[in-house]
Formats: structure tokens, sequence, C-alpha cells
């Protein structure tokens, strides 16, 4: 397991000491970077390690299919971003008329969705658009990234797109540095979540969160008031 490094972020509302974010298929911390800056503390976990691990966050390297249920323990919420290659290709017929069926795609996904249902606790997993005709349709989606789970927003961000789609120049040049990063590398930033899509579901996340210490906080002054009467 290794942790991130430096001063923690200031906490801002909603987040702080206790609180626990659960990161799936972590990649490059495009969920855990947002909830960590809100006073969140971050559990990465995907099958390649990180260029670098960011304050507040942990990680550890291991496969989804390995892990069962007692994963989830001690967290508040989850994201999941599981791989789109598979499902990506059957949203391009003109250029893959013969895509496989995306077996492992959808081996991930079903995992993935099974262990956080079974948790209980609030999470959002997010796909491509072409992932709905293998797993089911998305409950909301902000612009391409595809929204399933019990802890979607209603109201999303609209007007985002894949990082690196709009870093062309007018002739449709990749601009500056851009234009020497690898096809993997464009692909990798390219699924990146957006900050304005992560602060959006962690703005989410926290309000479910101080409705669940309200009714907490409700039912045990109606068990007191309870208590009382009967005595």
């Amino acid at each position: 397991m290794k942790r991130g490094t430096g001063e923690p972020h200031a906490t801002q509302a909603g987040g702080g000491a206790g609180v626990r974010l659960l990161d799936l298929f972590c990649g490059r911390w495009g969920w855990a970077r947002a909830f960590a800056a809100r006073g969140w503390d971050c559990f990465g976990i995907d099958l390649q390690v990180p260029k670098e691990i960011p304050e507040r966050c942990e990680f550890e390297q291991g496969d989804i299919l390995h892990y069962h249920e007692g994963l989830m323990e001690g967290f508040d919420f989850i994201v999941a971003s599981s791989p789109c290659q598979e499902f990506s290709i059957h949203g391009m017929p003109h250029f893959h008329p013969n895509a496989k069926y995306p077996s492992m795609g959808i081996r991930l996904f079903n995992h993935t969705r099974e262990l956080c249902e079974a948790s209980g606790i609030p999470y959002v997993m997010e796909n491509v658009l072409a992932a709905q005709w293998f797993v089911g349709e998305s409950v909301n989606n902000c612009g391409p990234f595809h929204l399933w789970g019990t802890g979607v927003p209603p109201l999303m961000p609209q007007g985002i797109t894949k990082n690196m789609s709009q870093q062309r120049d007018a002739n449709g040049r990749r601009r500056g540095a851009l234009e020497h990063v690898s096809k993997r590398e464009r692909a990798a930033e390219g699924a990146k979540i957006p900050p304005e899509l992560a602060n959006c579901v962690a703005d989410y996340a926290e309000a479910l969160l101080r409705d669940k210490v309200a009714a907490g906080v409700s039912s045990a002054e109606g068990g007191d008031d309870a208590r009382r009467r009967a005595e």
C-alpha cells in the first residue's frame, strides 16, 4: 500500500476527518483529487501503479476481479471507472465494423457493480455511452461521461468533453507538446474524470452524508422520547 505525501488540504464543508472514498480503477485520480481537496481520505485500487499519489490518498495495486464484498467496509462513498475501451469501439461502427464482443468490459463492470450493490454504500460507476448496450441504461450523463449507481446526482453539468479532444489548433493539429504524446497517453488523459464532474458528484455525496447524519440524529431523538414516555 502506498500513501500520498505532503501537507493535508484544507477541509471544506461536508468532508473532514474520517470521511472516506473508495476509488476503483483510480487511474489518474480524476475522482479522488476532487474529493481529497474537500477533506476526504481516499483509497485507490488499480492494476497499474500511478505516476504519483496525491495528498490524502493511498494506493493498492490489484485486480478488482480478485476482490470481494469485504473490500468496501469502512468507506462512505464509492466511485469506479472501469475500462471503457471494449465498449468504445462499439460506438464507432464506421471504424470498427466487426468489433468483438466486450466480454471483459462486461465482466469488470458487472463484478464491480455487484460489489457496490452488496455493500449498501452509495456509489457511482462511470463509463461510455456504448456501455449501455451491454450493461443497461445509465442513470444520468455529463456529456460523454455516463453514470450508473445509487449516488448519481440528478442534475449534472453539461458541455464537458473528453480532456484531450479539444487540444488542437484551427488546422486540427495537436497543440504544442501534445504532438509528441503517445496514443496510449492521449487515451489515458482523455478518459480522466474532469474536475467539474468529480466535484458535482462530491457535492451530492456530501449531501447524502448530511442526510444520513440528520436521519440518525432524528432516530436517536425519537428513541429517547419513546424511552422517556415509557418511564
